[in-house]
């Protein structure tokens, strides 16, 4: 977010829309890097003889999900409230350009108005930006453990000699 600020990025509606889908994969690539790292930190730090399964792996991203998505939450309202304080009226104006775009009339945009507005303040912000990223941290790490559910080692122990 703050790349996509100084870079001018979220001063117009136009702007922000524009890199949406690629800032949106980004950020999937980042989490999953973090929790990918996290994961195996966890697991290489565990003791030699401590049992180490898929639902230790699943822990250990949970965990790293919940406190990205407390950090990201406190961070999120830092940055409507205090650092972009235009934020607000910028996404309602790119969620209205959405909606144009979807063909919704200016009778359906109009009505929706008053819930959008509620919707991007700090506050609300915040815990959609918390619920949402431990919601897909959570997600990922359900598939990222099923790669770490065993110690390194542990499958090279288990295959038979090669004969010969």
């Amino acid at each position: 977010n703050l790349l996509l600020y100084f870079g001018g990025f979220h001063d117009s509606a136009e702007k922000m829309t524009s890199v949406q889908w690629p800032t949106t994969f980004l950020i999937i690539a980042i989490s999953v890097t973090c929790l990918v790292l996290s994961i195996r930190t966890k697991r290489a730090n565990a003791a030699p003889d401590a049992d180490w399964g898929y639902g230790s792996a699943l822990g250990a991203g949970t965990l790293t999900g919940l406190f990205s998505a407390l950090i990201g939450a406190v961070f999120t309202y830092a940055y409507f409230a205090f650092i972009n304080p235009n934020m607000s009226e910028i996404s309602f104006q790119a969620w209205q350009l959405q909606a144009e775009a979807g063909r919704a009339t200016a009778a359906q945009i109009s009505s929706m108005e008053p819930m959008m507005r509620k919707i991007y303040t700090p506050v609300v912000m915040a815990a959609f930006g918390a619920c949402f990223g431990f919601f897909f941290s959570v997600l990922f790490s359900l598939i990222i453990a099923i790669f770490f559910r065993q110690k390194p080692g542990a499958v090279a122990d288990a295959v038979p000699p090669a004969l010969g």
